[in-house]
């Protein structure tokens, strides 16, 4: 990689789940306490620097530009999807930890986005997001269909204690899979 590289991350799941104020946490954004429910039509994409990890392979440190697509919860802008999907290196999938159907709806929207994108078990988590800022009373439970994933309880109220170290450690590995799978490239090419 090379400064400015561009990490494509993706926020998924159902409407009302708290995508974009978890994006606009994540990237530092002011409107952090929107004010009623305003649904994003379609994607927003939100950008920012980030320190990458170390790559064990290269020396020095770099920085990355985060690019976080926040894609609505509605499924009548699907047929924008796939080139949403296209170039995506991980996805954050986002349910209302407060509301049974969506933990339900979760494997459906993986099924879509996650598995159609081609992007590894290892290259998503979920954030069991809860919404009124109620105290985190523990794991979330997935689906046993998505016991692959690892999954953080989150809250706006717990940010500093919940959403970013969740981000932290989803990003550091999946920077680490990127590097891996860049070395895996660089030495078919070789040989």
């Amino acid at each position: 990689m090379f400064k400015g590289s561009l990490i494509k991350i993706l926020l998924i799941g159902p409407a009302q789940s708290g995508k974009s104020r978890l994006a606009n946490y994540i990237a530092d954004r002011e409107d952090i306490s929107q004010n009623g429910y305003r649904p994003t039509a379609g994607v927003r994409i939100l950008e920012f620097e980030k320190e990458a990890p170390k790559n064990p392979k290269r020396p020095g440190s770099e920085k990355v530009i985060v690019e976080l697509w926040d894609m609505s919860g509605d499924t009548k802008f699907d047929s924008c999807w796939p080139a949403i999907m296209k170039d995506a290196q991980g996805v954050i999938c986002v349910y209302n930890a407060e509301n049974p159907k969506h933990e339900q709806e979760l494997e459906w929207w993986v099924n879509q986005i996650s598995k159609k994108a081609g992007i590894a078990a290892a290259q998503n988590v979920v954030f069991a997001h809860h919404l009124t800022g109620k105290a985190i009373k523990g794991q979330s439970k997935l689906p046993k269909s998505l016991s692959s994933l690892i999954v953080h309880d989150t809250s706006i109220e717990e940010g500093n204690q919940t959403i970013h170290p969740a981000f932290e450690k989803f990003f550091n590995s999946l920077m680490l899979s990127i590097y891996e799978k860049q070395e895996k490239e660089e030495n078919r090419l070789m040989n």
